[in-house]
């Protein structure tokens, strides 16, 4: 039997390619958009991909199943309730499917979707026994799956759901099981997720602390408690994956574009996102632009704060991002992607583009500025929740990043503004999105609240009153009392 996980680190995404290398036939579990890489790890194995399996509809990413078998010729499988618009076979509790000695077998487990299921393996060729667990996003390394991200009012239901799952489906295997889970650290389908891709039942019976929780009312009090915000793109992912998300076919190539056909594209209504890093879009920028720094995390931020309809265009530090960023695009819907400026800023600048520039502020000018009265800057924390009441600067608002949009009217355009986050990155993309809002005086912090602390700074630790809408169970009655 071989096993090979992809992991996709923005994401926190994690897929799985098992094959019988002697019958010479594979599967993929949870496949992401850009499915060239199972492609060649098939073809460097010697197998066939017969089979794609998925544990639910994502919400956090457009799946490559679709694609996966239309290019294989593989069957597509999904739980039953999932009700795929495209060719698919429904997958009911205990079906299974046999790869070469390999048999699949589905496990109804509900709760952080609907539809949920895992898949138990067993190695014929051995024992009958499961060895292997795909739990998709109902058991994670040290967490579970969140169960709100279908609404508020679900939250509750479909924690009952996946208690049940996790005792009376998940943990009857035995400890020498190995589970490969679909959502890995920096996943925003939970929290406190292990770095760890994989672990065992047995593991995670002794030390996951969602497991400890014997009693439901404790168990979801602990689970829908702190949960981060969830990413605008996220309502789009669900439907989409439904209803079969248009195929691709290979990675787009690059697009270089001149400064005349960059410019042509500008003034056609295409959005510029801005790859380079945060202290070279401070120093100078296209006015209007968006900054999006390239990294492990542009895709989640692309989907968060940037019309999924819009064309866009990128200006990147070097041609070679063009590759990671077309990917991570792909993979969370954004299918416009005209292409990149040809030389990048440089070029906008020697053909004669207009140039604007942003305040870059370290922690001890800020604190020097909100030592002058009136005239201080506004202090926008935009971390998430959770960040912020473990430590702010005294006096600033909390305001997610990927809530600004919905937040604009509630900020004074009379007054300056300072962003920070917890590195840079953040307040970058949140200052350029004030700016291209209006707002004349935005400033962005760029070494954030751990600076901030280092430096002596006073912080305050108090919660604030949350100024965007997100969970929290707000009585006991809800879930029950503490233990």
């Amino acid at each position: 039997m071989l096993v090979r996980q992809f992991v996709i680190d923005g994401l926190g995404h994690l897929s799985t390619l098992i094959a019988d290398e002697s019958a010479g036939v594979a599967a993929v579990i949870d496949p992401r958009r850009d499915v060239d890489v199972y492609l060649d790890a098939a073809a460097d194995a010697g197998v066939r991909i017969s089979h794609v399996f998925e544990t639910h509809l994502h919400n956090d990413y457009v799946s490559g199943g679709r694609e996966l078998a239309a290019i294989t010729g593989a069957t597509q499988v999904i739980g039953a309730g999932a009700e795929l618009q495209h060719d698919h076979r429904p997958a009911r509790n205990g079906d299974s499917f046999d790869l070469g000695s390999l048999t699949m077998t589905a496990v109804d487990t509900p709760g952080h979707t609907p539809e949920h299921v895992a898949y138990a393996v067993a190695d014929r060729s051995r024992a009958r026994e499961p060895i292997v667990l795909f739990t998709g996003g109902s058991l994670l390394v040290g967490s579970v799956g969140r169960t709100d991200l279908l609404g508020e009012e679900h939250a509750i239901p479909f924690a009952q759901s996946m208690f049940r799952s996790l005792h009376e489906a998940i943990l009857t295997h035995e400890d020498f099981v190995t589970v490969y889970p679909t959502h890995g650290a920096g996943s925003l389908c939970s929290t406190d997720i292990a770095a760890t891709p994989w672990t065992t039942i047995g593991f995670e019976r002794r030390h996951n602390p969602m497991l400890q929780a014997r009693d439901f009312d404790f168990f979801a009090r602990r689970l829908l408690h702190g949960q981060p915000t969830v990413p605008r793109y996220f309502a789009r992912m669900r439907p989409l994956n439904q209803a079969g998300p248009t195929p691709i076919g290979r990675v787009p190539e690059a697009r270089p574009l001149d400064a005349a056909a960059f410019g042509a594209a500008v003034g056609a209504g295409s959005l510029v996102v801005d790859l380079r890093s945060p202290a070279e879009h401070a120093l100078g920028h296209i006015p209007g632009s968006v900054s999006i720094p390239a990294g492990s995390s542009f895709g989640t931020w692309l989907g968060w704060v940037v019309d999924p309809d819009r064309p866009l265009v990128l200006i990147l530090a070097s041609a070679d991002q063009w590759d990671d960023a077309i990917r991570q695009a792909l993979r969370v819907g954004y299918e416009r992607v005209e292409g990149h400026l040809h030389g990048g800023f440089r070029t906008w600048v020697e053909s004669g583009g207009t140039v604007e520039s942003n305040g870059r502020l370290t922690v001890d000018q800020l604190a020097d500025q909100l030592g002058r009265g009136p005239d201080a800057p506004l202090v926008v924390d935009v971390r998430q929740a959770s960040e912020y009441a473990s430590g702010h600067v005294p006096g600033s608002v909390h305001i997610n990043a990927g809530s600004l949009g919905d937040r604009l009217a509630d900020l004074p355009r009379d007054r300056p503004i300072a962003t920070i986050c917890a590195s840079g990155y953040r307040s970058s993309v949140a200052a350029s999105l004030l700016r291209s809002a209006g707002f004349a005086d935005v400033s962005w912090v760029a070494e954030g609240l751990p600076a901030w602390q280092a430096h002596r700074h006073p912080v305050e630790r108090d919660a604030p009153e949350p100024l965007v809408s997100e969970y929290r169970p707000t009585t006991a009655a809800a879930v029950g009392h503490d233990h």
